[in-house]
């Protein structure tokens, strides 16, 4: 086929490449369908409410302001009125289609440009059926909802320009995908709720633009973070390099705060459990015994990752008892520098009911000399940021793994485009970095359907905006805290509620200030709901606090205190003093007044446990005794 394009690369500072745009004949602005998982989840019920009016594939017009429900009902969907509960269709596919391309749907609260089928979904895991809404739009409106979701909204334009023609790109290069969705899977897609004004102007000066090598569109594949170095798709996912990917120091990858590669490390117990543990009497103890660092993200993750993976029906029944192994292998490496391989051994207690009785067996998982790719997957994404692997060590009964970068490092590093705008470079220069050998080009002249294209000119790439900096000098705001304590699981669900990314440290503390539990280390989140979960096995009954700290990613913070209150209820239990003489105190401290004296085997109520303590009762006393002088009945 005759090209009608071509590439300037031109050296500037730093190495960097600059794509020079090429404008062929302008297609039709592309249409896209995308299914919405991320938000909705699997759901027998949505709520819907017009903004506009919409019409139905049977002819039934919809009003504007009217709320309406999808649900699943004998083997099809309804479509109903919410107040009247009139069926206005009935159907395995229900269409609506929009009369004016600024009128938006709400599906649970979340406002979506463009026009929507629901179909039926059954699950592979299940096989409930559930809704599932498919979004159809404007690629150039599916930006809108696209860009604030991968990149903050406030970074430099340039970096922004270069995010929206990638995430351009990768839509048009997987659109037609079996499996197009809203998550990370493929591009977060957030719908009318993310639009930003400055995404949009990202947008618009950009429009049509998309990569392409040797005339086919290029996977535009991109991360937050490469921790200094890219690398090539080959080396992470398989298959043959492509041509417009390469290795290459990346000296702008770095985060802006503090000037580091964003390193990460993953430190635990190798031994998690008393290796002690009478297996024969499993029912006794299975409920009170907690691994040394259930509290920690990565144990949580192996847990599930197991689950998932079949080596238990239920988290609850299953137990990590040790981890003599769990490394990745130093000594074979990537042209860029990242692991390819690990192993990880763990033993575990499984639980089981056979014949009415409780049976726990000791079990052994084995990944030895797996990819790289397993083992991150075992830990969890979000403990095993990157494959930048810099030390992995098992020994003295600990296991600690250090690396930098957030991401697999191919294609474009979000930090890194955010601080070459920082430095002056455009975004065809950054593109031309990150993607080299690519071209870039106009597709298209299609604008979003969803607004109108401005009567004043497009801001040129030389105005003061692409140049100066614009700082988010406004931190974000902690909205919504709620506990939620599930005292039979031994688990305190914490959930809150941000206006914009950023990054979130939560430690929780006890009445002297000391540190007991870090749910959140400078995690990277995205604005909306968040929830964390705090295992309290081992923390007693009394008044805590959780100290949030929330940063913007210019690392503007702001700081957050709320009490959290643990009431556990204990069974009663009864015991007998094994003590000569024994004092009951009016407080759990020796220090405390006498308020009676006990006998040998005199017989007590346990009311609650107060660290080596107990609250309990004798006749119409009620007091403290050390633990340690009770025997249970």
């Amino acid at each position: 086929m005759k090209k009608f394009f071509f590439l300037f690369l031109i050296a500037i500072t730093m190495t960097s490449t600059l794509i020079t745009p090429i404008y062929p004949k302008a297609n039709s602005n592309p249409i896209l369908k995308v299914k919405l998982v991320n938000y909705i989840g699997n759901t027998t019920s949505i709520t819907l409410k017009t903004i506009g009016e919409y019409k139905l594939s049977n002819g039934k017009i919809i009003n504007d302001g009217m709320t309406l429900a999808v649900e699943v009902k004998n083997d099809s969907l309804q479509l109903i009125e919410n107040v009247s509960r009139t069926v206005l269709m009935k159907s395995n596919v229900l269409t609506l289609e929009p009369k004016q391309a600024s009128n938006t749907l709400s599906l649970n609260g979340r406002s979506y440009y463009g026009s929507f089928q629901f179909v039926m979904e059954k699950s592979t895991a299940n096989n409930a059926v559930y809704i599932r809404p498919i979004n159809e739009i404007d690629i150039e409106t599916y930006l809108r909802g696209v860009v604030p979701q991968e990149m903050p909204a406030l970074w430099p334009l340039e970096a922004l320009k270069a995010q929206t023609v990638a995430a351009r790109t990768y839509a048009l290069k997987h659109k037609d995908d079996k499996e197009f969705v809203d998550t990370i899977s493929n591009q977060v897609y957030g719908g009318a709720y993310a639009l930003h004004s400055r995404s949009d102007e990202a947008i618009r000066q950009t429009e049509g633009m998309i990569l392409k090598y040797n005339d086919k569109l290029i996977d535009t594949v991109f991360s937050s973070s490469n921790g200094g170095k890219t690398e090539l798709n080959s080396s992470v996912w398989g298959g043959y390099a492509l041509p417009y990917f390469a290795v290459q120091d990346d000296i702008y990858d770095y985060n802006p705060t503090n000037k580091t590669k964003f390193p990460w490390s993953i430190e635990l117990s190798q031994q998690q459990l008393d290796p002690g543990l009478d297996l024969s009497t499993g029912e006794k103890w299975w409920n009170s015994v907690v691994e040394k660092d259930a509290s920690l993200q990565v144990v949580k993750n192996i847990k599930d990752w197991m689950q998932k993976q079949g080596y238990s029906k239920k988290i609850e029944d299953m137990k990590i008892m040790n981890i003599p192994v769990l490394q990745l292998n130093l000594s074979n490496k990537t042209a860029g520098g990242r692991v390819l391989e690990g192993s990880a051994t763990i033993v575990y207690l499984k639980k089981e009911i056979v014949n009415n009785k409780t049976v726990v067996e000791k079990n052994t998982l084995e990944l030895k000399n797996v990819a790289a790719s397993k083992i991150r997957a075992l830990v969890g994404i979000e403990s095993m940021r990157s494959y930048l692997v810099d030390a992995s060590e098992n020994k003295a009964g600990f296991i600690k793994i250090n690396g930098k970068g957030y991401g697999h490092a191919v294609g474009l590093s979000q930090y890194g485009a955010r601080n070459r705008a920082e430095a002056g470079h455009s975004y065809q220069q950054i593109l031309g970095f990150y993607y080299p050998k690519s071209t870039l080009i106009k597709a298209y002249s299609g604008a979003a359907a969803s607004e109108q294209k401005p009567k004043t000119g497009v801001q040129s790439k030389s105005s003061t905006e692409t140049k100066k900096t614009v700082q988010d000098k406004v931190a974000p705001v902690i909205t919504g805290f709620k506990t939620n304590p599930d005292y039979k699981k031994n688990k305190m669900n914490l959930s809150l509620k941000t206006n914009k990314p950023g990054k979130i440290v939560i430690k929780i503390k006890d009445s002297k200030g000391k540190t007991i539990a870090t749910l959140s280390d400078n995690n990277i989140v995205k604005a909306g709901n968040i929830a964390f979960e705090w295992n309290i096995a081992k923390i007693n009954n009394g008044i805590y606090k959780a100290e949030i700290s929330a940063a913007n990613a210019d690392g503007i913070k702001r700081n957050f205190t709320n009490k959290i209150a643990i009431k556990k209820t204990v069974p009663v239990q009864n015991g007998k003093v094994n003590a000569t003489i024994l004092h009951i105190r009016e407080k759990p401290t020796t220090n405390s007044k006498i308020k009676t004296k006990l006998k040998k085997k005199q017989s007590v109520v346990i009311v609650s446990k107060h660290g080596s303590w107990y609250k309990i009762k004798a006749g119409k006393s009620t007091g403290y005794v050390k633990s340690k002088y009770i025997t249970k009945s």
